[in-house]
């Protein structure tokens, strides 16, 4: 068997799973809706009016066309007339009065493309004024998500189980008429848990002890190893970082580096390994600056409001109105979705047309955002704000300025001796002259070598807070009402006491994390269950309102979120309620027949769901496999200098990819993410996004056939294999052992030596013995077992 046909038959064992939908509904309502209104509305729906036969205020009318025929052919955007005709592409031009702007153009085609949707066929109208009260209704403010959490009681069940989890999971089985999958073997267990904890695999000597352990709670033993381990916060904080949208540059129209994005990343590592308390690390995420000074938790607070300044934003946009109004929504965005699983910027041009949040409490959260520093400057090109993280000048800082002043002083005194002497005195001159010279030589040197203070992104109250007014249609130059600072009105009973000088961050961030917010408990604890589970109990993690998917144990997720509060917002506690119980600890396989009829999306949880691993646990299990992972934590990898511009060509370069760091310690710049994290579904880094897609696709597949990257750790893997005091047989197993926790089978250990053999018959030289073993180890990579986990 050649080695390109071995790697095929390995890769195509890969089973298809389901992609994550694009949130094209929340698209349209945020991005195209507003624009039909304001540039087409005029002509082609407003008062009735139908220039050229074309109607643009509801799905119908989009769908009958006009006097030219259909306007768009979803699905295909360059055979839409309405992309062709805001691209000025033809004979028509719309809008008439001047060209849409590029990411006007590119919304009206993502649009398109992704098939036109107009969610309910509703029509395009302007959002009203909105009143303080909302118009929230009684039966609106009754849906789930906005009930208080209550800790419902743990169901009788006549089943013997280890956890009160079993218990809600148990019912739901029996009323469907279905059986748990039995518990899984303890090689898949411990793969599956180390997996999930560390991002990485367990090593021989890990899963040996585990086989060996036999006394009660081995299992909770090696849950305690694993979240006690540096490799947690480092596994955890990148699924934070999906919500966060993290990256290292701008992205967008001025791809600048954002030098500093790297300590906002560590922080989110610290928290998770130290179990900040959740409630604690939303308050330093959105108010870390406001919180009562504390020289020893300064730098963490100011950090943390680095997630309020990491988004995207277009630094060269010319109407700086519009720009601080830009930033500010993609505040709300991201805070929205990450603490609260709601889809509160969909409000900025009208009322929410889903979930009842009013325009009107749009604008009462963004006064709290725009007065709040963000941006340093507003210039030509804009620059985002940093702050320094301790004193002005630290210790080794003053080291440094006082020998410069000190050398700055002796060649003053040395110029004013030099002017003083004759032009006649030239022995004397020449020697003054020369000592100078010694000392502007240092005090250039010592200008270089001075260490710059260590600063963060970061945010602060702007001097002046105040409150906005409603923009209609998210127009900055139409105002309306002035619009109180204050919070989302159907989850708080009473507007909030905001003192004049203050923007209101602190006391939303107190108003989020809240144990009495029936949201930030629920959300947290979803997104949990859904890393260990690949689904949350509600599945669509960054959305709980009404377009979102109801929870598929509604009692377990209220359980689970109040255990959490109790336990004081502990992460590491929540991670072994779950990771304790029966429900985890099934087997995947064989999924029941029953099962795949009544429940063939298991969301009643009656087999463990097999999971194929993200991009950089992929990566990461094969240096670590392989031997060659370096565990340096922390710092920065990116070459640019702060605030420098990112150019395509160096986006990828090999210095900055080509090592072997954990991946989440490569950069990640937007608008050119590294090609390995595209291939494994990485997140899109411009957006907050709770929930990855998981695709099976041929790129994949040629990936690992073909990188050198995934060459290279196949030849150390084989080269470590080959120094073993063992025979082939023996090596066969030491491979097996590492990529897959487990040993290999006689037919197994067989095919693996005859592959060995025949390959390195096929070639020549004294390389050709390693050379064969790196071939059979770049099959053991390319597997469907090394990529997946039971």
């Amino acid at each position: 068997m050649s080695l390109r046909a071995a790697l095929v038959a390995s890769v195509v064992l890969l089973s298809p799973v389901i992609a994550a939908a694009q949130p094209a509904a929340e698209h349209f309502e945020k991005h195209v809706r507003p624009l039909l209104l304001e540039h087409c509305g005029g002509c082609h729906g407003k008062d009735g009016k139908a220039k050229g036969g074309l109607k643009l205020t509801t799905a119908a009318e989009l769908a009958a066309g006009g006097e030219s025929g259909p306007v768009v052919v979803p699905g295909h955007a360059d055979k839409s007339l309405l992309v062709e005709t805001v691209r000025y592409g033809g004979d028509l031009k719309m809008p008439p009065k001047g060209k849409l702007r590029p990411d006007q153009i590119a919304a009206l085609e993502k649009w398109v493309k992704d098939g036109a949707v107009w969610p309910g066929g509703t029509g395009v109208t302007a959002a009203s004024g909105g009143r303080w009260d909302g118009g929230i209704t009684d039966d609106q403010k009754r849906f789930w998500a906005f009930q208080p959490v209550r800790e419902p009681k743990v169901p009788d069940t006549n089943h013997p189980t280890q956890s009160r989890i079993d218990a809600f999971v148990r019912t739901r089985l029996d009323a469907a008429g279905l059986t748990p999958a039995p518990p899984a073997d303890r090689r898949t267990l411990i793969r599956r848990v180390t997996y999930d904890l560390t991002g990485l695999p367990p090593t021989p000597e890990e899963v040996a002890a585990f086989l060996a352990d036999r006394g009660d709670g081995a299992f909770a033993r090696v849950v305690d190893r694993l979240l006690a381990s540096s490799a947690y916060g480092e596994r955890w904080a990148r699924h934070w970082l999906d919500v966060a949208r993290y990256a290292d540059s701008n992205g967008l129209d001025e791809n600048t580096a954002f030098g500093n994005a790297w300590r906002y990343r560590d922080y989110v590592v610290r928290a998770f390994n130290t179990d900040k308390p959740y409630d604690r690390f939303v308050l330093e995420q959105l108010a870390g600056d406001l919180l009562p000074d504390d020289a020893a938790t300064r730098e963490d607070r100011l950090t943390a409001t680095g997630f309020l300044v990491l988004g995207p934003k277009l630094l060269a946009e010319p109407d700086k109105a519009k720009m601080v109004m830009d930033i500010v929504d993609e505040q709300i965005d991201v805070a929205g979705k990450a603490f609260l699983g709601l889809t509160v910027s969909c409000a900025r041009c009208h009322d929410h047309k889903f979930d009842p949040i009013p325009t009107r409490d749009y604008y009462a959260l963004a006064g709290i955002f725009k007065s709040t520093k963000t941006m340093a400057t507003l210039a030509t090109v804009a620059k985002a704000h940093e702050r320094p993280l301790g004193p002005k000048d630290s210790p080794e800082t003053l080291l440094y300025r006082d020998r410069l002043k000190l050398v700055t002083k002796e060649l003053r005194t040395l110029e004013q001796e030099f002017g003083k002497l004759p032009a006649t005195d030239k022995d004397k001159r020449h020697a003054l002259h020369l000592k100078a010279e010694e000392r502007r030589a240092e005090i250039k040197q010592l200008e270089k070598t001075v260490p710059p203070p260590a600063v963060v992104l970061a945010v602060q109250d702007e001097a002046n807070p105040a409150d906005v007014k409603v923009h209609v249609r998210g127009n900055t130059q139409t105002l309306g009402e002035l619009a109180p600072r204050g919070f989302l009105r159907v989850v708080s009973d009473k507007a909030p006491s905001i003192p004049a000088k203050a923007s209101g961050r602190l006391e939303l961030a107190r108003w989020v994390a809240s144990a009495d917010n029936p949201l930030t408990a629920r959300v947290l604890v979803n997104r949990v269950w859904q890393h260990h589970f690949g689904e949350g109990l509600v599945r669509t993690p960054d959305d709980f309102g009404t377009r979102g998917e109801r929870p598929s144990h509604p009692e377990l997720l209220d359980w689970l979120a109040a255990q959490f509060v109790k336990n004081g917002w502990s992460l590491k506690s929540l991670h072994r309620l779950i990771l304790l119980s029966d429900t985890y600890q099934m087997a995947s396989r064989p999924v029941p027949a029953a099962a795949a009829a009544v429940d063939p999306d298991n969301r009643l949880l009656s087999h463990f769901p097999r999971r194929r691993l993200e991009a950089e646990a992929v990566r990461d299990a094969m240096l670590a496999v392989a031997g060659t992972l370096d565990r340096t934590a922390g710092g920065t990898l990116l070459e640019n200098g702060n605030f420098e511009y990112i150019n395509n060509d160096r986006a990828r370069g090999v210095a900055r990819y080509d090592n072997a760091r954990r991946s989440l310690y490569l950069p990640v710049i937007r608008n050119n993410v590294f090609d390995f994290f595209q291939t494994f579904d990485f997140v899109e880094p411009h957006v907050s996004n709770g929930k990855r897609a998981v695709t099976v696709v041929a790129p994949q597949a040629l990936y690992l056939m073909n990188n050198p990257f995934v060459a290279r750790q196949a030849a150390a893997l084989a080269e470590s294999l080959l120094k073993l005091p063992a025979d082939d047989a023996g090596r066969v197993a030491a491979a097996y052992e590492r990529a897959y926790g487990r040993p290999p089978t006689t037919e197994e250990t067989a095919r693996a030596l005859a592959f060995v053999g025949r390959y390195a018959a096929a070639l020549e030289g004294a390389e050709r013995r390693p050379r064969a073993w790196a071939a059979w180890c770049h099959v053991v990579f390319a597997s469907s077992e090394f990529v997946y986990v039971e």
